[in-house]
């Protein structure tokens, strides 16, 4: 018994290193790049970028052009993926049963692969899970997890990867190796072809997965009450993005506060 108890003590103490180390383990499902073109809807393919990756936040040395610049870049990559979600729900809306021409039975399937769900319940059911789901996020709360979760851009994984919020994957290949990995694990943080493939992985995270119930739940709130998706409320929902909790969301709302007048 009392090496289990050190044992135990030993890999939380691992735990936390590797929080440390490589950022809080954000709860992505294990998604490859063959999911996200099997899902690609009409919406995504119809937006193309050459293969690039992030500018050098590093050369500014003024802290107000560093952060004018990242949010200049990354803004209209984060609305173009809220539109692509507008879309997505308004052909969703529009919807009175399950679709039977060809194009938008495949549109309808896709967007339900997108969103993790199945059609296994009676249509309205199915319609109301799906716009839970397929929702948009306010543009100030994604630019600032992402200066939070890759350094303003300048992190190794934002630089060698395009990989702005600290998603991890799980197939060999799949990313960059962190350094110090524990030896027997398998975890790579991984590797997007283009910062938007980034974008539209965090938003699937937050829109599917199983911790950010509460997120999902507030939006539709102030949706219900036709009220603007508040990123200082949702940022409540982030509570297991992070092992910090509280603190991560605090902070989160502080660099909203403070950094939203550099915002177009």
């Amino acid at each position: 018994m009392q090496n289990q108890s050190v044992s135990s003590k030993a890999t939380s103490a691992l735990a936390i290193i590797i929080v440390l180390l490589f950022g809080a383990y954000p709860f992505v499902s294990k998604q490859t790049t063959t999911f996200e073109q099997e899902v690609m809807t009409e919406e995504e393919q119809t937006v193309t970028y050459a293969n690039e990756f992030l500018p050098n936040f590093a050369e500014y040395n003024d802290v107000k052009e560093k952060k004018r610049a990242f949010f200049s870049y990354l803004q209209p990559l984060v609305e173009q993926v809220n539109s692509e979600v507008e879309q997505q729900r308004d052909f969703i809306s529009n919807l009175t049963a399950i679709p039977t021409a060809k194009n938008e039975k495949q549109r309808f399937n896709k967007i339900l692969k997108r969103y993790s769900l199945k059609n296994d319940v009676p249509f309205e059911e199915l319609k109301t899970k799906v716009l839970r789901r397929a929702d948009t996020l306010p543009v100030a709360l994604v630019l600032m997890q992402a200066a939070n979760e890759s350094a303003w851009g300048t992190s190794r994984f934002a630089l060698e990867a395009n990989n702005l919020f600290g998603q991890w994957c799980f197939k060999k290949g799949c990313g960059v190796v962190p350094t110090g990995r524990p030896a027997g694990e398998t975890y790579e943080v991984r590797m997007f072809h283009h910062p938007i493939a980034s974008i539209r992985s965090y938003f699937n995270n937050l829109n599917t997965g199983h911790a950010y119930v509460m997120l999902r739940d507030v939006r539709e709130e102030l949706r219900a009450e036709q009220e603007e998706l508040d990123p200082q409320v949702l940022a409540t929902g982030l509570l297991k993005y992070s092992i910090r909790r509280e603190a991560y969301v605090e902070e989160i709302q502080t660099m909203i506060r403070v950094n939203n007048k550099y915002i177009d």
